[in-house]
């Protein structure tokens, strides 16, 4: 015959197992997406925006040392230093929304690339050999150069002049010269391309 007591101890010791501290149930979603995070591609991300950052930092500068202050003026130190840590700063911060973007978008984008290369024969002899070794580096190239001028366009024409209106001192320090704003266009073009291969490469090991 068995024993109730044993099976109610049973119960109550199972059931003191399964119950969870309040918090931990109301937080259960936020621990979970956490868990979820796809933690390389933000360091690959954060890797390729440092190194993209540097590549554009180094083209405004080339171009116009005084191009590279405005943007440390932006956060305050209109200086060569302030410039390039604005530029690595604000490199790595848009580096994250392109990871979530590829996270998107990669199969789609892979599979436009593979279709354009096949339809032309330029695009096929250029593209074929690098789809090849590595059809993911290549499409990430292609999307980074994509993303950067839609940064570039943004940051040069929209972004950075308002902001500078809004904190500067003089509204002298907002580029008014065509160039200058085509540098900084293809400047993040590159910063894109950089920021694409590096994501790319890192993953693809």
């Amino acid at each position: 015959m068995a024993d109730p007591d044993a099976s109610t101890d049973t119960d109550v010791g199972s059931d003191g197992d399964s119950d969870e501290p309040p918090y931990r149930v109301a937080l259960a979603p936020l621990f979970e997406t956490i868990g979820s995070i796809d933690g390389r591609g933000f360091e690959a991300a954060i890797a390729g925006g440092l190194a993209g950052g540097f590549q554009a930092a180094l083209l405004i500068q080339l171009y116009d040392t005084d191009a590279i202050r405005r943007v440390g003026a932006a956060v305050g130190t209109s200086t060569l230093d302030g410039g390039w840590l604005a530029m690595f700063a604000l490199g790595t911060l848009v580096a994250l929304p392109f990871h979530v973007l590829a996270s998107l978008s990669t199969d789609a984008f892979v599979s436009r690339v593979m279709d354009l290369s096949s339809r032309h024969e330029l695009l096929r002899r250029l593209l074929v050999p690098l789809l090849r070794r590595s059809a993911f580096t290549t499409a990430m190239v292609g999307l980074g150069n994509a993303y950067g001028v839609a940064v570039g366009v943004v940051v040069s024409l929209f972004v950075l002049p308002i902001w500078l209106t809004v904190t500067a001192s003089t509204p002298a320090a907002v580029p008014d010269h065509p160039a200058a704003v085509l540098v900084e266009i293809i400047a993040w073009t590159v910063y894109g391309g950089t920021l694409g291969l590096v994501y790319g490469l890192v993953l693809d090991q």
